[in-house]
Order: C-alpha cells, then structure tokens, then sequence
C-alpha cells in the first residue's frame, strides 16, 4: 500500500454515531433487567424448540471452545508447526500482494518469501496440511480486494506502556458485577483517543493516546491526563532587554497556560480572566468574513466544572483541543458503556495506550538519543545541531560568543508513578 494512502487512511473517521446524551444513557442503562438462565428458559423462542434441538443447542453449549482452543495452543507451542503456518500466512499475503500490484513498475517484482519444500515435510506438518485443507470455513483468504486494508505495523500501533497508568483519583462507587443482578447505573465509562498532527505532513493525524475516563469527571480532569510535549517544554530565561539568555527546568509542574475544547458547535474555556481561550476564539471569529464563521458558541461552565455526564457526544466525531499557546488534539470518543466487574476501580482518568516516543540521534556518535540543541557553534556542521552530553562534553565549552544551549523535552513526567505529581490541582487559576 502507498505510504501516503495508508496514513490517510489512518486519518479517516466515522461515520459519526448520532448524538448520545450520556445522562440519558446511564439513566436507560440502569431499567435494563439482568438476564439469568432461568430467564432463558422461560423465553418464548426456547419454547418453542423441540426436545432434540434442545439437547442439541444445550451439548453444544457444554462443549464450549475448550476443544478448538487447545487444538490451537498445541499447534502454536510447536516451534516447527508454528513457523509453517507463519510460512504459509506470508505466502498468502505475497500472493495477495503481486494480483493487485498491477500497476507496479515493469521489471520491479516482489521479493517472494522462503517457503519450504512441501516434499520434505514431515508426518507432522502434512498432518497439519491436510487438517486446514479439510475445514469447510474458507472466508479468510486474501484476495485481491483484502490488500487495501494491509500495511505494514506503525509506530502507533505499539504501546509504550506495560500496564494501564493511573493519573487521577476517579473512583467507581458501583460498579457492574457479571453473573449478578446488581448492574453500575450511577456512572459509565468513556474511553477516548487523542489524536496529533504529523509534523511534516499537518493534514495527517496520528494516535498518541487512548484513554479511560468516568462521565462523573470533568473535561478538566481528562485534559490534565493527557502526556503532551508542550507541558514538558523547559522554561525560557528573559533578560532585561527582552531577549532569550537560556534555558531551564522548572522542577515542579508547569501551570496550564490556557485551554478549550469543542465539542457539538460549544466551546468550553478555563475561565481565566483576560486571558480565556474561549473568548479568544470568539473574537477571532468575530473578524472573519460573515460567510465563513462558524457557528460557535461560548459554555457558560469552563473545563473543570463540566462533566462529561451532561455533555451530548457522537462516537466517532473528532472534537478539537487547543492549549499552550499553539498545541493542538484531536479527541475522537470510541466508547460509551457501563462499567463491568474487571474494569478498574481507581485512578480515572486511566492512559490505557501511549505510543513510544521516538528520539533523534545524537549528531557527532549517532548512537544515543540526543539531550540538548546547540545553536550558532561553528565547530558544528549545522546549526541548531542536536547532541548527547558526552559529545558536548568531549568537544569542551564553546568560545565564540551567542552560542546557545537549548535542553530537550525530557519527558519525564509521563512516566512517573505518582499520579499527584503529574496532574495540577487546580486548572482555573487567575
């Protein structure tokens, strides 16, 4: 698939769901009747059955999976078995490939994989063979049509995570409890995903992080969850005249310089005096062409006073953030449900994936990430020029004069354990 093809592909929402009034949805939720077995058995399409369909539909679900699933497991915990079907899955994508790429360039063909000598196979492998040979399902080939959905794997397909990351203090005070009639009515779960823009490519969007957060919480609560570069930027030292003189790390948490979120045509401020995003967009607005402005208006509640239970949200719709000056998010709701007995019972909100940072090299080794940004040094073959501390150590302090030093994000906060020290107490701050 072309490269291009396959981001925009990524990029493509929707269709959007219709407006779910979240409050509703929870209030619904809680007149659904929990169904138990003897309420099957009761229902009018079980009566209908006969004794024989019955045994039948009641053997089969004694029997389960349990067959299947160590039918699979053995095959997978034998090395041999497991790289012939490896094998075979890469054959079948190879062929897959060369019938669409009809338009590939004469004389350029695809490297084929190694595939093994069907002759040589032994007792076990032909036995495996002829067993896939046999199963009547055969929906899951590759044809043609199913090269439109390959691509190779991402860098935000991986999770940089080894476990779901607590960040708030959320809390289920019920909770949905399987196999019980008590059900978790009084609150739902919300899962999100936060989207950025690709640097080099701004029409293109790219999945950061996904999210799990609780519809008794705020907007608030949710956007000091989010790990963002921009809230790890090191601080700038002014001198008198104005100018930049350097650099340095606060060592505690930087205070939210202004925020808004839009969501179904309503745009939610932080309610700073003089200085709130909301009412910034609106007089932008204002000066646009009467034909072009949008239809905006101002939430008389800002981000930490407004819950997600009385917002109205539409799955799938990507809803526009904005903070710290020029940082943008695209929030994108995936689900909306109630809680379940294996969900977590604190930290909300949860970072359920984040994708690995990638770090540019260091310039001079090109072995190690780099930690700093040196500008304007002529011993450097370019300026800025990114280098790790042992190679500016090496090279000893710069003699010319406006040499700058400039610290990279370090982003070190994304990582602590403490959920207190990477969440702000208080986002409306005058």
């Amino acid at each position: 698939m072309n490269v291009d093809f396959s981001r925009a592909h990524d990029c493509f929402f929707g269709p959007p769901s219709e407006s779910i009034d979240v409050a509703k949805f929870i209030e619904e939720a809680a007149t659904i009747p929990s169904l138990t077995a003897e309420d099957v058995l009761e229902h009018p399409g079980w009566q209908v059955l006969s004794d024989d369909e019955r045994a039948a539909v009641e053997e089969e679900c004694l029997g389960g999976i349990t067959e299947l699933k160590t039918t699979v497991e053995n095959t997978w915990d034998n090395p041999i078995l497991s790289a012939r079907l490896s094998v075979k899955h890469d054959d079948a994508i190879f062929d897959a490939l060369q019938q669409a790429d009809g338009s590939t360039i004469k004389g350029r063909k695809r490297k084929r994989p190694t595939v093994a000598d069907d002759n040589r196979d032994t007792p076990e492998l032909q036995a495996l063979q002829e067993q896939l040979d046999s199963t009547p399902l055969k929906c899951w080939g590759f044809g043609k049509e199913s090269t439109l959905f390959m691509r190779t794997s991402k860098n935000s397909d991986f999770n940089a995570l080894h476990s779901v990351k607590k960040t708030g203090h959320g809390s289920l005070a019920e909770h949905a409890q399987h196999g019980s009639d008590k059900r978790g009515t009084s609150d739902a779960v919300l899962t999100l995903t936060v989207y950025n823009r690709i640097p080099w490519v701004q029409s293109y969007l790219v999945r950061m992080s996904q999210h799990s957060v609780l519809a008794s919480q705020t907007l608030g609560d949710f956007i000091r969850s989010i790990p963002c570069d921009s809230s790890e930027m090191p601080e700038e030292q002014v001198d008198t005249v104005g100018g930049i003189s350097g650099y340095h790390y606060d060592t505690g948490p930087r205070a939210e310089e202004g925020c808004l979120l839009l969501i179904e045509g309503i745009v939610y401020g932080d309610s700073r005096l003089g200085a709130d995003y909301a009412e910034r967009l609106q007089a932008h607005i204002a000066r646009l062409p009467e034909d072009k402005r949008p239809a905006i208006e101002k939430s008389f509640t800002s981000l930490s006073q407004t819950p997600f239970n009385s917002l109205k949200l539409r799955l799938n719709q990507p809803y526009w953030m904005l903070h710290w000056g020029n940082c943008e998010h695209f929030i994108v709701v995936d689900q909306i449900r109630i809680p379940h007995s294996s969900d977590e019972q604190s930290g909300y909100p949860l970072i359920l994936h984040l994708t690995p940072t990638l770090s540019e090299l260091c310039k001079a080794c090109c072995k190690v990430p780099a930690v700093i940004s040196v500008v304007g040094d002529i011993r450097l073959g370019e300026s800025p020029c990114l280098l790790c501390t042992p190679c500016w150590h090496t090279m000893g302090p710069a003699k010319d004069e406006g040499v700058m030093v400039a610290p990279l994000i370090r982003r070190k906060r994304i990582w602590e354990d403490e959920a207190d020290s990477y969440i702000d107490t208080n986002t409306d701050r005058h």
